[in-house]
């Protein structure tokens, strides 16, 4: 089997695969696009099976979650727009982070003029996503004095927050 580039680590797993009757696979793209989207979202106590629009959100409310977003993600992150007519635009950098980006363009807002407009260089301090905090926080300053957290990641870390 080695000469087959076949690596056998349990030779009980072909036993097992010989009774198997139907395989299904998946080559990556061929199923699957390698991309995430938000679909739904409860924002404000009120839960959104379709995306919203941005005006359809309280002002303030929607100013928060695309500054919330926008800052609040690697900006190694980003969405490209395909030279191609009809192609869905390259989500470069984590697929999560570029599903919630899209989310902001789809409501009509740009995350790379709220970047622009709020440089990495101003935050007081980023606490990165690691495996063992399953979360993102980002402390800005507010124009009045006083600080902002921003925090996303794994609900089960950021609820007990």
């Amino acid at each position: 089997m080695m000469k087959d580039n076949n690596l056998v680590r349990h030779l009980d797993a072909c036993e097992t695969m010989g009774n198997a009757t139907t395989i299904c696979s998946d080559k990556t793209g061929t199923l699957t696009t390698n991309r995430m989207t938000v679909v739904a979202a409860h924002i404000a106590g009120v839960t959104h099976r379709s995306l919203p629009k941005y005006e359809s959100l309280p002002q303030n409310t929607a100013d928060l979650l695309v500054l919330g977003i926008s800052i609040n993600t690697n900006y190694t992150s980003k969405i490209v727009q395909s030279d191609t007519p009809g192609e869905l635009p390259k989500q470069l950098g984590n697929k999560t982070e570029c599903a919630l980006l899209g989310f902001v363009t789809d409501m009509g807002r740009n995350y790379v003029t709220v970047r622009k407009n709020n440089p990495e260089e101003k935050f007081i301090k980023v606490y990165t996503f690691n495996s063992a905090r399953k979360s993102m926080s980002t402390v800005v300053p507010l124009g009045v004095g006083g600080f902002r957290l921003f925090t996303k990641g794994a609900s089960e870390m950021v609820v007990r927050k």
